[in-house]
């Protein structure tokens, strides 16, 4: 009864560890691309050299190396372009940031203008005489209006 237990704890244990091991090999494929399929993540790729990759990070998961340590093997090998998403450094970070600072600008100029009309508009209300000039424009117009009809019924 007692080897019976201790060969299923065994079992469970070395479950357990095979687990943790195909954990670590799939974050590792998570982060990085194909070379051999460019765009297509290694974590669903199924050709001869996603195998490659597949089989070099179990290798070097064998040997103790870290998630880290082993992307940068492939960076070195490959260049960053391996990576699904690049580090957030140098020109990568300029590219990250210039949507959201356009949007800013963009946001910003957007309500310098939206106030800048609106200034406008209030400002413009018209003078009296400005307003009389109007009114009797449109009277004269609707006068001529009047006569037109006039005319067209007197026909």
């Amino acid at each position: 009864m007692k080897i019976f237990r201790i060969l299923i704890f065994s079992i469970l244990l070395s479950g357990v560890a095979i687990t943790a091991y195909a954990l670590n090999r799939s974050e590792v494929e998570k982060n990085l691309i194909c070379y051999a399929c460019p765009g297509e993540a290694l974590n669903i790729d199924r050709c001869s050299g996603g195998n490659q990759m597949r089989a070099e990070i179990d290798r070097r998961l064998a040997l103790g190396e870290d998630k880290q340590t082993i992307l940068n093997f492939f960076v070195q090998q490959f260049g960053e372009d391996i990576l699904t998403v690049p580090p957030q450094k140098g020109f990568n970070l300029v590219a990250y940031a210039a949507p959201f600072v356009a949007l800013l600008i963009g946001l910003v100029i957007a309500g310098m203008l939206i106030w800048k009309w609106g200034a406008a508009g209030r400002s413009d209300t018209g003078t009296g005489e400005h307003d009389a000039e109007s009114e009797a424009l449109y009277r004269n117009m609707e006068d001529q209006v009047e006569d037109e009809l006039k005319k067209l019924e007197d026909d």
